[in-house]
């Protein structure tokens, strides 16, 4: 039985609270249903191909609509593991379904690396007795991505009413940020108000 590594990878969703990602994988795969998707089709490929899982790994990127240069950052140490352990990098390549997402950089690194590298076609798989359907999954995705996108006029407007109403009663920059995070009033990409956040806000709107 040969050694491999899995490797898996996700975008962050700001508007949905989604930020950060758990170093645990069972951790990671309870938040991400992406995440759980590769984890458990990985685990199916290397049981299907006699592989022993020695490391699993997971990557939250940067930008939610786009891969980044980061995640060479994680993939170079994994490489010299590979390395060590005699072991294969598996990872799902869901570039292979259209309308998926794919990844330049992790594509590109995999071209040079001086490894063993197997892609896994995203198959739909069953995940608890439902079917996870990978294209379906990132349509949706996608759908409710430009929904929030487009929303956006309206939750700076909102955002901007109850600021300038708290500003009037005499509160801090600081204590409207923390009001507002309270209310689940959303900024504009998604993520808490801070001070410095609420200080734009108001300045934007008084221009």
């Amino acid at each position: 039985m040969r050694n491999a590594i899995g490797f898996y990878w996700t975008l962050p969703v700001p508007w949905a609270g989604f930020t950060a990602l758990p170093e645990d994988i069972e951790a990671a795969a309870r938040i991400s249903r992406t995440i759980r998707y590769q984890c458990e089709l990985i685990r199916q490929y290397a049981r299907k191909h006699k592989y022993r899982l020695v490391a699993e790994k997971v990557f939250l990127e940067i930008e939610p609509d786009r891969g980044s240069e980061y995640i060479v950052d994680v993939l170079r140490p994994l490489e010299a593991l590979c390395r060590a352990q005699g072991a294969a990098l598996l990872h799902v390549d869901f570039s292979a379904v259209q309308g998926c997402r794919s990844h330049g950089p992790l594509s590109g690194w995999a071209q040079h690396a001086d490894i063993d590298i197997e892609t896994v076609y995203p198959d739909e798989i069953l995940i608890e007795g439902e079917v996870f359907d990978p294209h379906r999954h990132f349509s949706d995705w996608r759908q409710k991505q430009h929904e929030w996108t487009m929303s956006k006029p309206d939750r700076i407007a909102k955002a901007r009413h109850e600021a300038d109403q708290l500003r009037a009663a005499g509160r801090t920059h600081r204590s409207i940020a923390t009001e507002l995070n309270e209310r689940d009033v959303r900024s504009a990409s998604g993520k808490p108000w801070t001070e410095d956040r609420i200080r734009q806000l108001l300045r934007n709107a008084s221009k």
